[in-house]
C-alpha cells in the first residue's frame, strides 16, 4: 500500500517538474534574449557547418557584423550583406554576386542569433547542464509542437557566466542539421547602415545576378 501511495505521488508530481523545468529553460532564454538585444551592434567570430545524417556537407568560418536584423558576413570564400530585406551573396571564387530575398532557412544558416525570434512560440523546452569548450553551460533543447514548423528542433548552449550563446544547432526535416559555433563576441559596437549593403563600385569586376 505504501509503495502504491509513493508511486501515485511521483506520478502526480511529474507534470509539475516538467512544467517547472520548461519555465526555467524559458526564463534562461528570455534572459539571454534580453542581454543580446541590449548589447547593441556586435562583431562575432563564428564557424558554421551543415550536416546530413551526421555527415558534414559544408562549412564556413569568419566574422559576422550584426545590427538588429541586419548582418554582414566576411569569410574566406563568401561575402554577404543583408539590409533586413535584400541579401547579396558574393562567391569569391567566381566573382559572382547573387541578389535575393532570403528564405527563413537561409537566414537561419547565417545568423547565430536568429533563434531569439523563434523560441517564444511553438516549442517545448528541455534543459540540462553541460560543458562546452571548457565553459559551464545551460543546454536547452527546443522541439517544435507544430509539424509545419520549418525548424523542427534547436539545441542552444548558453554560457552560465555571460548568459550569451556559445553554440546553436538547428534541425530541419529529419536528418538535416546546421551548427553555428560562436567563438568570440564583441558587444556595444557601432556600425553605419552602409556596412550591410553591397556596393558595386567596390567590386567593379563582379557579375551581379538578380534572382529575386
Amino acid at each position: 500500500m505504501r509503495l502504491i501511495r509513493i508511486t501515485l505521488i511521483l506520478t502526480l508530481l511529474l507534470p509539475y517538474h516538467s512544467l517547472s523545468a520548461q519555465n526555467k529553460a524559458k526564463d534562461i532564454l528570455d534572459k539571454t534574449a534580453k542581454i543580446v538585444r541590449k548589447s547593441g551592434d556586435m562583431e562575432v567570430n563564428f564557424t558554421a557547418a551543415s550536416f546530413m545524417e551526421q555527415k558534414e556537407k559544408g562549412n564556413l568560418s569568419g566574422t559576422i557584423y550584426l545590427k538588429g536584423k541586419k548582418f554582414n558576413i566576411v569569410s574566406t570564400n563568401v561575402l554577404c550583406w543583408y539590409d533586413g530585406k535584400t541579401l547579396w551573396s558574393m562567391n569569391k571564387a567566381t566573382n559572382e554576386v547573387n541578389v535575393s530575398t532570403p528564405s527563413q532557412h537561409e537566414k537561419e544558416t547565417m545568423d547565430p542569433y536568429l533563434f531569439l525570434d523563434l523560441y517564444k512560440k511553438g516549442y517545448t523546452y528541455e534543459m540540462q547542464e553541460s560543458t562546452l569548450r571548457g565553459r559551464d553551460c545551460y543546454e536547452i533543447t527546443l522541439k517544435a509542437t507544430d509539424p509545419k514548423q520549418e525548424v523542427r528542433e534547436m539545441i542552444v548552449s548558453i554560457d552560465k557566466a555571460t548568459q550569451l550563446p556559445l553554440c546553436v544547432r538547428m534541425r530541419e526535416g529529419i536528418k538535416y542539421w546546421v551548427r553555428i559555433s560562436i567563438l568570440k563576441c564583441k558587444v556595444k559596437q557601432s556600425y553605419d547602415d552602409d556596412l550591410f549593403t553591397f556596393k558595386s563600385e567596390n567590386y567593379p569586376k563582379a557579375t551581379v545576378i538578380d534572382i529575386r
